[in-house]
């Protein structure tokens, strides 16, 4: 992101006191565009829909002022800015109500919508079970030929022995940050954020550079590590803990949620097991599962798609459609919605005109498949 005016705009948006992620949206949606927000002041104030704080806010050049330096951070320290319009912003992130209305990276070797995204989270003191079982899962994943890329949020433990896991493998790994890139946290994974934006994998955070540092921070950075994810993984942990806060998330955003079972007995499995138990995840035992309950079977990724030649009549939502059903089979309303950014209150007609088409076909919980 170049510094003009709409990239100012647009940091600037993020900037504002007290304004959260979904706030900037509606702000954003109802002015037009991020620069509108800033001159539609006045009619800002006179819908009514936003309180005084926020207008009185808008008028302030220091938030102008703080987006250019951000930029120029930015800029200086090879940061890329990724605005939720964009086209590279990820489509299964921008599914979620409360994604980040901009985030930053560093490193560049992620693709997330052609990637089966995988996220793996888990307990601090995740131990040499957890730590095998995730190697033995992201080893066997690229061995049977799945393109993926594996998230996490670079903390101690789980989230560590995963990037490392990644690493080592070739893999393409996302680290999800809860603070600016002025600093790493831990200090001892600067060695190893230096390794994923260096090889195939970015760094990712929705704070700016010298955002302070908050306890309120890491579990809302869990929320874009579940967005970003088609299915999530806990490893180990307790009954309370930031993975099963990251389970919360997924659930809410209808992800598929998997959890490795333990001993009764053992306290690291606590979670992992009342999470199985209370159906809110799936027990897995190792890539196998994964795979075929994914229904990644038959890795599809890197087949190329002739639907535009073979259904000349499909217009082009109908096409992202139908390539989201080709390249991962049999799937839900959910999963198509995500795969094609196509918002939910407008995915279901064009559904319906597409089973009038025989092109593809309804089955039994809201799931199709091409015809």
């Amino acid at each position: 992101m170049e510094l003009n005016q709409d990239a100012v705009y647009a940091v600037a948006v993020t900037l504002i006191p007290g304004v959260g992620s979904s706030t900037a949206r509606k702000l954003v949606n109802w002015a037009g565009n991020a620069c509108q927000v800033f001159e539609k002041r006045d009619l800002l104030r006179a819908s009514g829909k936003f309180s005084q704080r926020i207008i009185d806010a808008l008028g302030s050049q220091s938030i102008i002022d703080q987006a250019k330096r951000q930029i120029d951070i930015a800029i200086k320290n090879n940061i890329s800015i990724t605005y939720f319009t964009d086209n590279n912003y990820p489509r299964k992130l921008a599914q979620c109500d409360d994604a980040p209305i901009l985030y930053y990276t560093k490193g560049g070797g992620v693709n997330f919508d052609v990637c089966r995204t995988i996220g793996i989270v888990g307990s601090r003191l995740t131990d040499y079970e957890g730590r095998d079982n995730i190697y033995a899962l992201v080893e066997g994943l690229k061995a049977d030929g799945i393109r993926a890329v594996i998230v996490s949020g670079l903390a101690a433990g789980a989230d560590t022995y995963a990037h490392q896991a990644a690493i080592q493998l070739g893999v393409p790994t996302a680290a999800v940050l809860g603070h600016g890139f002025d600093m790493i946290y831990p200090a001892e994974n600067r060695e190893m954020s230096e390794q994923i934006i260096h090889g195939a994998g970015m760094l990712i955070t929705e704070y700016y550079y010298g955002h302070p540092v908050s306890k309120t921070n890491f579990p809302r950075r869990n929320r874009i590590v579940a967005g970003l994810c088609d299915a999530l993984i806990i490893v180990q942990s307790r009954k309370k803990g930031g993975a099963l806060i990251t389970a919360d998330y997924s659930m809410q955003y209808r992800r598929e949620v998997f959890a490795f079972p333990g001993r009764a007995t053992d306290k690291n499995y606590s979670g992992c097991n009342q999470l199985i138990c209370d159906g809110k995840a799936t027990l897995l035992t190792g890539y196998a599962d994964l795979e075929q309950l994914m229904g990644w079977n038959s890795p599809k990724l890197a087949e190329p798609l002739q639907t535009e030649m073979e259904f000349p009549s499909l217009d082009p939502q109908e096409i992202l459609i139908v390539d989201a059903l080709r390249r991962n089979g049999e799937i839900s309303i959910d999963v198509i919605a995500a795969e094609s950014k196509i918002p939910m209150s407008e995915l279901s007609p064009i559904l319906l005109t597409l089973e009038f088409k025989d092109v593809i076909k309804s089955l039994p919980g809201k799931r199709y498949r091409v015809l």
